[in-house]
């Protein structure tokens, strides 16, 4: 015989004994270094049992690829708010274990209630356990960094995993065995299940935390089969057959609290099912593969993008995951500030000045003064200083180059302090010294050393030029 794993509506019924019984769970299976070898043979077990598992499973991939995306960008906006205006990253760490473990269970049970594959991928994620993250609120505020986006201005076309040294070492080597699309498929989308899950309980932790409301999930296709683990111990069968009917009744209540969302990955409209339907793509329903659009106008930029290559035909792991992680076409507006490069990872607060700056590309700078106001800076467009300034902004926001930073914060120093600019705003020298060192983790006496040699450098020069150190880069003309 066999045992089921905690059921989703147990999230609800009785969200502590439910939480228990899954950590049970982990604990004995799924936190050992051969975890992702158990999860991934259960997975790959039921998709054989499955009449359409396969099938299921490839039309269901791009539009799991894009959510987590999607969700990731969420909530970044989100976090970045929270961590600039609310103070949330001090908050958290002196709320007390109880709070924390309050918020967090309340975030696990919202979303495993909502659909079976995200309730059952909690077997993935063996670092999503209570205790260690609510006694530990630095564990917590690690995993959401780490899922969060460099730039939150356009939804990523790859979203980030979670790094963890068995599923990492597991999925190392099973890429490299994996022959068939079966194998390929089931591995490709327990990762991004566990990336899903792991997003979302982050996400709605912080949401429960400032009292905010729940949002809907966009879940995938109900699967009515349950999930099993191996043999483990023996069940009355009478036990056995009120448990399956129990979990089919929960399936139909999740059923009718899913959504259909649009195909088009730029549009996150959605809508109630069975109530309301959007229309369907003709040529895929032939085959009896879904795909909703909420207009004429999504289905024809779906079809100009990614949808063309596979309309109406047969799906194989290549060209799900081709359209899925290679889309033909991107958002509509594409960032100005590009990505890190050279493994330099971005602060929160840079983080936040980047998509501000992308969201709103006439601004060239953001800065907050004394009274923690955010200010807009802006040298004027088609000006010498807007060019250079932003070639500089550019370089230092992907690199973390010293330099170049300390460049940026002269420059800004020197704007101040113009006699052509009356209003101060509240904004000093010190408060940009400050937020640099805040964005770009450069100590405090280093930024401060190499501002002052750029001023040294301006007033010994003959022509009084402000920041000779722009000739370092090529530059021949002066800032102003």
């Amino acid at each position: 015989m066999t045992i089921l794993f905690p059921l989703p509506q147990d999230a609800l019924n009785d969200p502590v004994k439910w939480n228990a019984d899954w950590e049970l769970f982990i604990n004995s299976k799924f936190a050992r270094p051969n975890g992702p070898a158990f999860c991934f043979n259960i997975a790959l077990e039921a998709l054989r049992d499955s009449q359409n598992g396969l099938r299921d499973k490839l039309e269901d991939y791009q539009t799991l690829f894009r959510s987590t995306c999607a969700i990731q960008c969420g909530l970044t906006c989100e976090a970045l708010d929270h961590f600039a205006d609310d103070n949330f990253e001090n908050k958290w760490m002196l709320a007390g274990p109880d709070e924390r473990g309050r918020h967090i269970l309340d975030a696990m049970t919202a979303v495993c209630s909502k659909a079976r594959n995200l309730h059952d991928a909690r077997s993935y994620c063996p670092e999503m356990r209570l205790m260690p993250l609510s006694g530990d609120g630095k564990a917590f505020l690690a995993i959401l960094k780490c899922v969060m986006l460099e730039d939150a201005s356009f939804i990523p076309t790859e979203p980030n995993s979670i790094p963890n040294a068995a599923w990492d070492a597991f999925a190392g080597i099973q890429k490299l065995l994996s022959e068939g699309d079966e194998e390929r498929i089931v591995l490709a989308t327990t990762l991004l299940l566990r990336t899903k899950l792991i997003s979302l309980i982050v996400h709605f932790t912080m949401r429960s935390f400032f009292g905010e409301e729940v949002p809907s999930i966009n879940v995938q296709k109900l699967d009515q089969k349950p999930q099993r683990s191996p043999p483990q111990a023996e069940l009355i069968e009478a036990v056995a057959k009120a448990r399956m009917k129990e979990e089919k009744a929960g399936a139909m209540d999740m059923y009718r609290e899913q959504l259909d969302s649009c195909s088009y990955a730029g549009c996150a409209k959605t809508a109630s099912k069975p109530s309301v339907r959007f229309s369907r793509c003709t040529r895929c329903a032939k085959i009896e593969r879904s795909v909703p659009y909420c207009s004429r106008e999504c289905q024809r930029a779906d079809w100009n993008g990614p949808h063309k290559a596979i309309c109406g035909r047969a799906l194989d792991f290549d060209s799900v995951s081709e359209v899925a992680e290679h889309p033909t076409h991107g958002p509509s507006s594409r960032p100005h500030i590009g990505l890190p490069v050279n493994e330099f990872k971005r602060s929160i607060p840079l983080v936040h000045q980047v998509t501000q700056l992308n969201l709103n590309p006439t601004v060239d700078y953001y800065l907050w003064n004394v009274d923690n106001e955010l200010k807009t800076i802006d040298f004027g467009p088609d000006s010498y200083p807007h060019f250079k300034f932003r070639e500089i902004r550019e370089g230092a926001m992907t690199t973390g180059d010293p330099l170049q930073v300390a460049v940026i914060a002269h420059s800004l120093c020197i704007f101040f302090s113009s006699d052509r600019i009356q209003d101060k705003m509240g904004v000093t020298p010190e408060t940009i010294v400050a937020q640099m060192v805040r964005e770009y983790g450069i100590e405090t006496d280093d930024m401060k050393k190499q501002v002052r040699e750029m001023q040294m450098a301006q007033d010994y020069d003959p022509l009084h030029r402000p920041c000779v150190w722009f000739r370092a880069f090529g530059f021949r003309a002066p800032l102003g």
